[in-house]
C-alpha cells in the first residue's frame, strides 16, 4: 500500500493509545513494523481484542470515521512499532484516487472483512482449539510475539486453558 497518501509515518511506543473510546477517528493505520491491537472494555473492566494488525495490516474504526461518530473502540500500540497514518478524508474521497491504489485499497479491506468473518463464525461456532488453530493460521508471526494474556484474549478463553490447550497440541504433534 505504499501509493497510499500518508499524512506521516512516526514511531509509536508500547502502550501508546492511538484512537480512544469516544473520539471521532481521523485516521487509519497500515503497520509498516511492530503490532496494533483493536480492543473494547465492557462495563466490568474487561478487555475484548477485536483485530491485531502486524507488519501491512491496515486497522482503523471504519465507522467513526465514516459516520463521524465517537468510536467505541480502542487501538494501541502492543510493541514498539512504525505506523502510517492515513487521513479518513482520503477513503471518502475515492473518485480521485489511482485505479491501481483503488484495487490495492479493496484487497486489503476484502481480506479484513474475510477474516473479520472467520473470527465471527469462529467465535460462535467453534471449540477453543479451533479457535486457537484459527488464530495460527491468520496471524501466523504473532503466536510467539505475543503474550498468551493477548492471544487468551483474542479467542476468548483464559491464559491458563491456553496454556494448557497449547501444551495438549504440542504432545499430540509430536506422536
Amino acid at each position: 500500500m505504499e501509493n497510499i497518501k500518508v499524512s506521516k509515518t512516526k514511531k509509536v511506543l508500547k502502550g501508546d493509545i492511538l484512537l480512544s473510546h469516544g473520539d471521532i477517528a481521523k485516521y487509519g493505520f497500515r503497520v509498516k513494523s511492530g503490532c496494533l491491537k483493536s480492543y473494547v472494555i465492557d462495563n466490568a473492566g474487561k478487555e475484548h481484542i477485536l483485530q491485531f494488525a502486524p507488519e501491512d495490516w491496515l486497522i482503523g474504526d471504519m465507522d467513526s470515521a465514516t459516520n463521524k461518530k465517537p468510536s467505541v473502540i480502542f487501538i494501541d500500540a502492543i510493541e514498539d512499532s512504525e505506523v502510517s497514518f492515513i487521513s479518513t478524508s482520503d477513503f471518502g474521497d475515492f473518485h480521485s484516487l489511482e485505479k491501481e491504489l483503488l484495487a490495492e485499497m479493496s484487497i486489503k479491506l476484502r481480506n479484513n472483512l474475510i477474516a473479520t468473518n472467520k473470527r465471527i463464525i469462529s467465535l460462535l461456532s467453534a471449540t477453543a482449539k479451533e479457535r486457537y488453530i484459527e488464530f495460527t493460521n491468520t496471524y501466523p508471526t504473532l503466536v510467539q510475539r505475543l503474550p498468551l494474556k493477548l492471544i487468551a484474549s483474542y479467542i476468548g478463553i483464559t491464559p491458563e486453558y491456553l496454556s494448557d490447550l497449547r501444551r495438549k497440541i504440542s504432545k499430540s504433534q509430536k506422536k
